[in-house]
């Protein structure tokens, strides 16, 4: 079978498109069954992967998190291979099955060996036998349709405006430390007492 051109125009519709034959094949073949309203998209996982350091590739959220009340996978965008993005696609519905309630335990890791995946549980990987059947998934839907985002050179905040507050009234501010060293008198622009004072 030769690779095809991606036929679909967002990264959420291959995702869904995916989920769609993983629900249909893999996972009814093992006898699990990937709740029908879950939600799949490409979205950073945790603040750590927006500043760049170590990170998680992938989320699911239990239906309580969701004012919809439906599972909600997150795809980290700092990965680009459909391989990978596809065995954590797998990983994060097998926390959909049981909406998140027992983590990595042996729940988890009986369903997650039955589809293929292997490992330590934290950040399995796929088998050969998945992968091959996450290969059948990108003949048919194409190539991820997604750029990495690179988060290493992202800059660093410089200053931080700390707090200055009225101890008679509510007036407070923020400025940098290089005005307060600069500041001549303390007192308040809202009651007029010489009563400001870093919080």
């Amino acid at each position: 079978m030769e690779l095809i051109e991606n036929k679909t125009t967002t990264r959420e519709e291959w995702l869904v498109n995916c989920t769609d034959d993983l629900r249909d094949n893999l996972f009814k073949e093992q006898g699990h069954e990937i709740p029908t309203d879950v939600k799949v998209s490409c979205g950073f996982p945790s603040r750590n992967a927006r500043e760049g350091k170590k990170q998680a590739v992938g989320v699911c959220h239990p239906r309580s998190h969701s004012k919809d009340n439906v599972n909600e996978i997150f795809l980290n965008p700092c990965e680009d291979n459909s391989i990978e993005v596809l065995g954590t696609l797998v990983h994060e519905l097998v926390h959909a099955i049981d909406d998140c309630k027992n983590g990595h335990k042996k729940a988890f890791r009986d369903i997650a060996i039955s589809v293929g995946l292997t490992g330590k549980m934290t950040s399995t990987t796929s088998s050969p036998e998945l992968e091959e059947t996450l290969q059948g998934l990108i003949l048919k839907h194409g190539q991820y349709p997604h750029a990495k985002i690179d988060t290493s050179n992202r800059k660093k905040q410089s200053t931080r405006n700390i707090k200055i507050e009225c101890l008679s009234c509510d007036f407070s501010f923020r400025t940098s430390q290089k005005n307060i060293d600069l500041m001549t008198n303390y007192t308040c622009n809202a009651c007029g007492n010489e009563t400001l004072e870093q919080a």
